[in-house]
């Protein structure tokens, strides 16, 4: 359970506003400034300061003091769920990843685990980086897998694999296993995930790399998931772009083939990220090392 006062303090790190904090919290104002007061003298440091523009900021050390209660909060609630399971109930770990890798590689790293360690219990969660990130910090989950960067002060962070993106296509298209210029793609209906994804958003920086908008392709569809892109690219609706690690089984097969694009690259670091200084280090440490395990073999040379 987190003293009261780093909670209040944790909250305040997120509004940047004492009346909001007092509000979200169910304080008076004066009470929150008395809690972080409290903090600062114990600590005997600054947490917090104001601008110029009275726009409320974290000092360094405050930053510090943020990340311990982020961690100290987290596990708390994980401590808390494994306290009130009967007593024979197996270990449960809680991960979270993106639906990029839901959908494809996740699944075979929890297999390998349960054969490693088949006492245990795993729950996986799909969402975007930023709701998993969160999640991370309620406590819900353990740990994560994703393809944003995370500012060490607040988490542990190792480098999974890095995945190339690549432009698919049905192997009855017309550019099917062609070298084109990227404007030649704009003649076909481009096939993608809905707004507010990651995919969503990686695809407009490599759009926007390359002098390139949605809107210039002939047409456009929006779909939920990556499965569904691979099933309508497979019936030559349109074309899409995709990490090749997703796509392998279905070009390996002849279920899709690849469209070459001159002076086209772009890479993505997938990271394996839980909080810094969690509890829960030595658990997370052993799906790591599984997935170390694995991986050169879902990536050969």
């Amino acid at each position: 359970m987190l003293d009261l006062r780093l909670d209040t303090f944790l909250s305040l790190c997120e509004t940047r506003n004492y009346t909001k904090t007092a509000n979200l919290i169910n304080i008076t104002q004066p009470a929150v400034t008395q809690h972080i007061k409290y903090l600062e003298g114990y600590y005997e440091t600054k947490l917090l300061y104001y601008d110029e523009k009275r726009r409320l900021h974290l000092t360094e050390h405050g930053k510090l003091l943020r990340a311990y209660a982020q961690t100290v909060k987290a596990d708390s609630t994980i401590i808390e769920r494994m306290l009130k399971a009967p007593a024979d109930h197996p270990d449960e770990l809680k991960l979270g990843t993106l639906t990029t890798t839901g959908e494809s590689l996740v699944p075979h790293m929890i297999a390998e685990y349960l054969n490693k360690y088949p006492d245990k219990k795993v729950s996986m969660y799909l969402g975007e980086s930023d709701d998993l990130l969160q999640q991370l910090k309620t406590g819900r989950i353990q740990f994560c897998i994703i393809d944003t960067y995370c500012p060490p002060t607040e988490y542990e962070s190792y480098e999974l694999f890095e995945a190339d993106t690549i432009c698919i296509c049905s192997p009855a298209h017309p550019l099917a296993g062609k070298t084109v210029d990227f404007e030649e793609l704009n003649d076909y209906r481009l096939i993608f995930r809905e707004n507010d994804t990651n995919s969503h958003r990686n695809l407009r920086g490599i759009l926007h790399t390359h002098n390139q908008d949605i809107n210039n392709f002939r047409t456009y569809v929006e779909i939920g998931t990556v499965t569904s892109i691979q099933q309508m690219v497979m019936e030559n609706t349109g074309i899409s772009f995709v990490y090749h690690f997703i796509a392998q089984k279905n070009l390996d097969n002849g279920s899709l083939s690849q469209i070459y694009i001159r002076n086209f690259s772009s890479h993505a670091m997938f990271n394996f990220v839980w909080l810094r200084n969690s509890f829960f280090e030595s658990a997370n440490r052993q799906f790591l090392d599984v997935c170390k395990e694995m991986l050169p073999s879902c990536f050969p040379e």
